[in-house]
This record gives structure tokens, C-alpha cells and sequence, in this order.
């Protein structure tokens, strides 16, 4: 039980981390309501809802294999709504009357709906709750650690967050309440003040439905303005050292714990504690796992695109560069075999893996949102293992220390794969998602000199972004840069990417 007192400060510091702090007009916009009941509500509905998310997302993702993200989704859906509520009020009476929210509870709960908006304030906090406990590293510790391990102290640690965090917030509402009872314009349903909160609503809760409030968060963190979570994660890393000086734990990032709640965080590779935040979230680059395909002379870009090829026994599959660098991985299969074709734009490296993990397991690989020496880490979905893209090495996880199968591929331009296989089936642009595939998201970044994310050791004897190619030659690895390749006299200076 050593963590309560930290828990219960962790949800004070809570309310000052950076994810939190733009929902706090949230918050004052469901107290602002002419119901003096209402900030109680708001924030009793929070609390609720952050023990009953708790343990929800523990028993989703254990046994039904819902991804913590839906929840965050249908989080960020019921805030939009409350703010179309707010800003046209017609709304939201026409709704409670239709569904009966009015004449279910009776003359009573009728005049309360219709005019304090009692249950949008219940829906308001509840539909916080899982907004919350995504900022906080003690949270993700409890959630990851300490609650599969013990319930009961995981649960305890819980309640003491939650009371620690509905403490202040209630300070918050309370304060908020009493500024906007003086002002008679605030509280109008028909004014421009809730109007405006209620677009606000709408704003803040597209960001969180679509995960950009996280990548907001993460931008944040990168940059060092972490607010208290630096207080936080200070305490946790000292409660690390004095308990136990080698436990992995204390050298996991705190954003990769809250990521990946289900990941064995006891098997893990040191080197994992220099995991950057690339700034979108847990799949918020989003793999492709049912790619389509077109013969390749029907490809509408130009010929100069690069492409990943993959050739099997009866079929050869291309994946252009101009789709990978907007998902990095496509799960796919080749004559049969599952195959995983991956990318990471800022470090250039190309590898297509068997998705077999150890004991013939078949699974399929997302982006995980973290970078090691500016590379790609994937995670896979059947154990959430967290896999290095250039190595192929498991970083952390059931599968530690692992590493994925190779599986052959060429690295051409579509103009070489239409003159060398022009049977070939090159991935269409029908992905599915909203992309503009003829736009590089990273324009001008291969030709600078300069790192979104700076390596640890830059090789001062090659420009720091020269391309080389590696492969395998009687067991030895080797790697030639492309203007070797070039040299040598190869038809193509990528042609030799070929494992």
C-alpha cells in the first residue's frame, strides 16, 4: 500500500498536466449550469467514471480484446455531443423528450432535465473519466502493474487517485460556479457565453474522439513543458531506485506504460528507456491490414516511386513509397505466408517480417508511437510486445528477446518492377483512409542535414542521411551505400536491397 499517498497526489497533479488542463473550461461550462447541485454532479459522475473505466478497460482489453481506444473514442463522442447540447439547446430538449429521459423520472426529474440539464452534467462527468486517467504515470503504473498483480491494492490505489483528483476538481467547479453566479450572462442556456463553451465542447471533443489531444499531450512532453507530471514521475523513479535499484519498470517511459497496459513490462531491453514520443499516439498511424491492389501499369503516380517488392511462387506484390510513409505497416499475405512490410520515414529503413512470433503464433503489427534512435518501434497485437522496425528485435514483452523472421524483398522503382515483373500487383491508394498519396508528409526532410529526432551517434564519415543498402551473404551481413551500389556497376542503385 506504499503507493496511496502518491496516488492521491498523483490525482492532484493531476489536474495540472498538460492533456488536462484544456478540458477545464470543460469542466466550469457543466458547473455553469443554473442547477446549484451541478458541480457535484459533474464531478461525482467523474470519480465514477474514472474507477468504472478503470476496471472496465483492464476486463475489455483482457478478455474481449477491445483496444483502450475505443473507449477514449466514445469518450471524446459524448463530450461533442454535450457541447452541440450547449450551443443549441434545442437539441438536447428535443432528444431527453423523444429517448423519455423527462417522463421516465417522473414530474420531478422532469422539471430538473428540462431545466438544469441535470443528466447532461451525469454524462458530462462521466464522459471524462477516461480523459483523465490517460495523464497521469502513476496511473499507468497501477493500471499496468500493481492492479493485475493485486486487485485489491490496485483498486485502493485507484480510489485514492480518483479522490485526490475530484478534490481539486471540485474546488475547481465550486470556484467557477461562484464566478459565473455573479455574472447573469454566463448562465443564460440562450446566451453567446454557453454558445461558445458549447463550441468549444464540440472542438475538444473531436480531439479527444480522434486521439489528437493525446499527440497535443505528447508534443508537449517532448518539448519538456510537462508540468507536474515531472513531479510525478520524479517520485516514481525514486520509489524505483530505493525498492529495488534493477527493476525494469522505473526505466520505462511513462507514455509507452499508458499506451500499453497489457505489455509484460518485466522483460525489457535497457535501451528501451530512451524511447522518444514520436507525437502520435498508439496507432495514431494507422497500419493497413487489408491492403488492396491494382496491376501495376495501371499505378497512378509517377515511375520514379519507390516501391517494396515482394515476390512469392505464384504471385509479386508492390508496396509504394507513397502509402508506407503514411502508414509504415501493411499486414499482408504472399502466396500464403503472412508477411508484415514496414517503413520508418525518419530513419529511411525498409524491412518486410514474417508475422510469426515465437511458438507459430500468427498476428499483425501496429505503430506504437514511440521512436528508438529515430526509428519505428511496432508492437504486435496478440501480446503487444513492443518490436524494434530496423532489427526486428523484440524491445520489451512476452517476447523478449526475440526476433522476427526476414522475409525476401526487393527495394525497386515502379518503373523497374513494370520492365522486370510486369505480372506484378502494385497497392492501390483505395486504403480505406483519407490520405493525399501523391503528397509527402515529410517533404524536404530526406535532403536536409537536420533530425526531427537527433540519434545518439551520427557516423561522421557518411552524410547523416545517406542511403545504404544491407543484406546477407553466407551468413555475414553486410551494407553498401547506393552510391557503391552505383559504382559496382548494379543496374539499379536499389536493386541489391534484397534479403
Amino acid at each position: 500500500m506504499e503507493l496511496l499517498p502518491l496516488s492521491l497526489l498523483a490525482g492532484v497533479l493531476t489536474v495540472l498536466s498538460p492533456c488536462v488542463l484544456p478540458l477545464l473550461p470543460v469542466v466550469l461550462a457543466g458547473s455553469a449550469a443554473g442547477n446549484r447541485r451541478a458541480p457535484y454532479i459533474v464531478i461525482g459522475s467523474l470519480a465514477v467514471s474514472v474507477v468504472a473505466f478503470t476496471l472496465l478497460i483492464k476486463a475489455t482489453t483482457a478478455l474481449l480484446g477491445v483496444p483502450s481506444n475505443v473507449w477514449l473514442i466514445v469518450s471524446g463522442s459524448l463530450v461533442a455531443f454535450i457541447g452541440a447540447s450547449l450551443a443549441f439547446p434545442k437539441i438536447w430538449d428535443t432528444i431527453s423528450s423523444r429517448v423519455g429521459l423527462q417522463s421516465a423520472a417522473g414530474s420531478l426529474a422532469d422539471r430538473s432535465v428540462s431545466k438544469t440539464g441535470t443528466a447532461r452534467s451525469v454524462l458530462l462527468g462521466l464522459s471524462l473519466g477516461p480523459v483523465f486517467t490517460s495523464c497521469s504515470p502513476t496511473y499507468g503504473l497501477i493500471l499496468a502493474v500493481v492492479l493485475p498483480a493485486d486487485p485489491g491494492e490496485g483498486i485502493a490505489n485507484i480510489i485514492s487517485y480518483t479522490l485526490g483528483l475530484s478534490a481539486v476538481m471540485l474546488a475547481v467547479a465550486i470556484g467557477g460556479r461562484s464566478v459565473t453566479k455573479r455574472l447573469g450572462w454566463a448562465t443564460d442556456p440562450e446566451g453567446t457565453f454557453r454558445r461558445g463553451l458549447g463550441v468549444f465542447l464540440i472542438i475538444v471533443g473531436l480531439l479527444i474522439a480522434t486521439g489528437t489531444i493525446r499527440s497535443v499531450e505528447a508534443w508537449l512532453i517532448d518539448r519538456g513543458l510537462l508540468g507536474a507530471v515531472v513531479i510525478e514521475q520524479g517520485f516514481l523513479d525514486s520509489m524505483g531506485e530505493s525498492e529495488s535499484p534493477d527493476a525494469a519498470e522505473a526505466e520505462i517511459p511513462s507514455f509507452l506504460r499508458q499506451s500499453f497496459p497489457e505489455t509484460d513490462w518485466s522483460k525489457a531491453d535497457p535501451a528501451i528507456a530512451q524511447t522518444l514520443s514520436g507525437g502520435p499516439p498508439k496507432d495514431g498511424i494507422p497500419a493497413i491490414d487489408d491492403p488492396s491492389f491494382v496491376p501495376v501499369d495501371d499505378f497512378g503516380n509517377p515511375d520514379d516511386v519507390q516501391a517494396l517488392l515482394v515476390v512469392g511462387k505464384t504471385e509479386a506484390k508492390a508496396y509504394p513509397y507513397n502509402i508506407l510513409v503514411w502508414h509504415e505497416i501493411v499486414n499482408d499475405t504472399i502466396d500464403g505466408t503472412p508477411i508484415a512490410v514496414t517503413f520508418c520515414p525518419l530513419c529511411g529503413s525498409a524491412v518486410v517480417f514474417e508475422r510469426m512470433l515465437p511458438g507459430g503464433q500468427v498476428t499483425t503489427f501496429g505503430v506504437s508511437g514511440g521512436l528508438l534512435e529515430s526509428n519505428m518501434i511496432m508492437f504486435d497485437r496478440e501480446t503487444e510486445t513492443l518490436w524494434q522496425q530496423s532489427t526486428g528485435m523484440a524491445l520489451a514483452g512476452k517476447h523478449y528477446p526475440h526476433e522476427l523472421e526476414l522475409h525476401r524483398f526487393q527495394l525497386l522503382t515502379v518503373g523497374e518492377i513494370k520492365e522486370l515483373y510486369p505480372e506484378a500487383v502494385i497497392q492501390s491508394d483505395d486504403t480505406g483512409y483519407s490520405r493525399d498519396y501523391s503528397r509527402n508528409p515529410y517533404s524536404g526532410y530526406d535532403e536536409s542535414d537536420s533530425f526531427y529526432f537527433s540519434p545518439s551517434d551520427v557516423d561522421a564519415r557518411y552524410p547523416a542521411k545517406e542511403i545504404f543498402v544491407a543484406f546477407t551473404v553466407n551468413d555475414t551481413t553486410a551494407a553498401a551505400t547506393r552510391r557503391t551500389s552505383t559504382e559496382s556497376g548494379s543496374p539499379s542503385p536499389r536493386l541489391t536491397a534484397n534479403w
